[in-house]
């Protein structure tokens, strides 16, 4: 299993730097074939052990990177939202497993079908996500007796407060999940801007990343909130520098570099 667990790691890092990379530059498709065989070796390696759950979403994932190496598959940015999502999951289960307690079917068997479900109608749409709504849905009515907030009415008096979100020394899974479960909070509480503070973060793992480039896809998504990063670590200058993913957030004035 610890064979398995490092594949799947490595891999999945590897998966996970090459579609941001892919997010920023659609049009170089030169690392799909690099990305199919990723996908490949981790399907290989869950089969072995009998991770079903695992092997499942790998082959999926497969699947869409051979059809866009073949050209009836384009990955818009909702796309490789699904894809991040996939190997997030794989991360999750390779997790797992360190539990020998643990049972991975019954605790993933039900999350794994439905990204599969979802990778499988990227598929058939050619790229197209029929049920996630975009920025361009038209927006519920306002409730009766209100007319919806014009942006100047948001610039007066009920405009919206900040919230900051600080991120730990280490930013893994665990990690991740609260940050995301705080961004959200936030966002449903009609928070904007809502800054992200890395000053204390030195490192993180494949979910943490997921979380970061999640994040402004999301905002980009329902067309708010602001993104801000509060502070940055030197070490997490150099991982947004890397991923490109520093550009999907705006610098809050006045924050600071930290260094490490």
């Amino acid at each position: 299993m610890e064979l398995f667990r490092s594949e799947v790691e490595a891999h999945s890092e590897a998966l996970s730097a090459a579609l941001l990379a892919l997010e920023r530059s659609p049009e170089d498709i030169s690392r799909l074939d690099a990305m199919m065989r990723a996908a490949h070796s981790i399907k290989g390696a869950a089969r072995v052990v009998g991770v079903d759950a695992m092997v499942g979403v790998s082959h999926a994932m497969e699947d869409c990177f051979v059809a866009a190496q073949r050209g009836r598959l384009t990955l818009s940015p909702a796309g490789i939202d699904v894809l991040l999502r996939g190997v997030d999951l794989m991360g999750k289960i390779a997790a797992a497993s360190k539990d020998p307690q643990v049972d991975l079917m019954g605790r993933f068997d039900g999350p794994a079908r439905g990204l599969v479900a979802e990778l499988e109608s990227l598929l058939a749409g050619g790229g197209r996500i029929g049920d996630r709504p975009g920025p361009a849905t038209t927006p519920a009515p306002a409730p009766a007796g209100r007319s919806p907030a014009s942006p100047g009415a948001l610039r007066g008096a009920d405009a919206p407060s900040p919230a900051t979100i600080v991120a730990p020394e280490l930013l893994d899974e665990a990690a991740a999940e609260r940050l995301r479960r705080q961004y959200l909070d936030a966002q449903e509480r009609g928070c904007d801007p809502i800054r992200l503070d890395l000053r204390s973060t030195r490192d993180l793992d494949v979910q943490g990343l997921a979380l970061l480039a999640a994040m402004p896809r999301h905002a980009a998504q329902l067309g708010r909130p602001r993104l801000q990063l509060a502070g940055v670590s030197d070490e997490m200058e150099t991982v947004l520098g890397v991923t490109g993913l520093g550009g999907s957030y705006e610098a809050q004035a006045g924050s600071a570099r930290e260094g490490g």
